[in-house]
């Protein structure tokens, strides 16, 4: 199971620092995301079935974006960070 990190606002809006979650991809973790959380999460995380371009998904300390962005394949012993980017 990989462990969700929740960072800055988006701890704030998940009402949570960290959880647990079964996901093979990095798309597949964010669509349960969306499932299973608020709508104050969704708001500040998806736009349009889409994720917003300011939110940062890191996994085991690594941008997505230098991996196989959300098609990056998860491990049950993965740890992803969800962030605003400080741009």
């Amino acid at each position: 199971m990989a462990e969700v990190r929740f960072l800055g606002p988006i701890r704030k809006a998940a009402g949570m620092a960290t959880f647990g979650i079964d996901a093979g991809t990095v798309e597949e973790l964010l669509e349960k995301l969306r499932g299973l959380m608020g709508p104050g999460f969704q708001e500040l995380v998806f736009q349009g079935g889409q994720l917003k371009p300011d939110v940062e998904v890191v996994v085991n300390g690594r941008s997505v974006a230098s991996l196989d962005g959300l098609k990056t394949a998860l491990s049950p012993f993965d740890q992803v960070t969800l962030s605003l980017s400080e741009v």
